[in-house]
């Protein structure tokens, strides 16, 4: 679903180099995109599942009285409360997401569950995006304070599970070809996300679960008025909540400095 045309390549030089021998460009060195720097989300839409947290049982969109409604607050009903609703959830997911209950997170000191890497993202944060080396990207968000790292290169030990799960990184490249009619070098950023604690994709308890998997496409789009964005396309594959991939955009504006960055702790409510 997040397929897309690429050319997987390197240039001749580095294939040559390469063939002699030679130690091959970094991850940092051959990225064909630069991510780094602080980004803004842009909220254009979900404004009441993003900005606030929902009622139990809102499910995004649906039917009147089949999910919540910011106005009325009903809850989910029928069958499997979440039909229509912007997540696709089997009667499993959906009965999770109808049992959350923000004061246990509270009390048993689970105030990130909506912090975790399928839902940080869809926060209204900042993004602070940076090399921790030449082989892994750092992307910290402000909101929850949370730090997620993208490993280009694996130790092949697999960690415990965690909110951030472990996310292993490629770069899609596109493009640089010579001549005259040689196109500019551009391409993307793939990720793929496992070991992923349990949590919840939005605030209001609408959970993923342990098995998890998170797939993700980072592109960037330089406007004539000099405006950069980042869009991140996201797929969720979890056979124990979902009926089918769940697949969301998220947007983000280039902003030229951290005067705007402020970290903030992890809140249920």
């Amino acid at each position: 679903m997040l397929a897309i045309a690429v050319c997987l390549c390197a240039s001749r030089a580095t294939l040559a180099q390469g063939g002699r021998g030679g130690a091959l460009p970094t991850a940092r060195a051959s990225a064909p995109i630069d991510l780094t720097g602080y980004w803004a989300a842009a909220l254009t839409e979900d404004w009441h599942v993003r900005m606030f947290t929902a009622a139990r049982g809102d499910f995004g969109s649906g039917p009147p009285g089949e999910v919540a409604q910011v106005v009325t607050g009903r809850l989910g009903v029928g069958a499997n409360p979440a039909r229509d609703g912007n997540i696709p959830y089997n009667l499993k997911g959906a009965q999770a997401a109808m049992a959350w209950d923000p004061a246990k997170d509270e009390a048993a000191g689970r105030q990130c569950l909506a912090y975790g890497a399928p839902g940080i993202m869809r926060q209204p944060t900042h993004l602070r995006v940076s090399w921790a080396d030449d082989s892994t990207l750092k992307i910290e968000a402000d909101f929850g304070t949370q730090t997620r790292l993208l490993r280009f290169a694996s130790s092949g030990e697999l960690p415990a599970p965690s909110l951030q799960g472990h996310s292993v990184a490629s770069w899609i490249s596109m493009g640089g070809g010579g001549g005259q009619e040689g196109f500019q070098r551009g391409g993307a950023l793939r990720v793929l996300t496992t070991r992923l604690a349990p949590g919840y994709y939005w605030k209001n308890g609408m959970p993923y679960s342990g098995n998890a998997v998170l797939k993700e496409n980072f592109f960037l789009l330089d406007l004539p008025n000099g405006d950069r964005w980042l869009t991140l396309t996201q797929q969720v594959d979890d056979r124990d909540y979902l009926n089918e991939p769940y697949v969301v955009n998220y947007h983000f504006k280039k902003v030229s400095d951290g005067s705007t960055w402020q970290p903030t702790p992890c809140v249920v409510r």
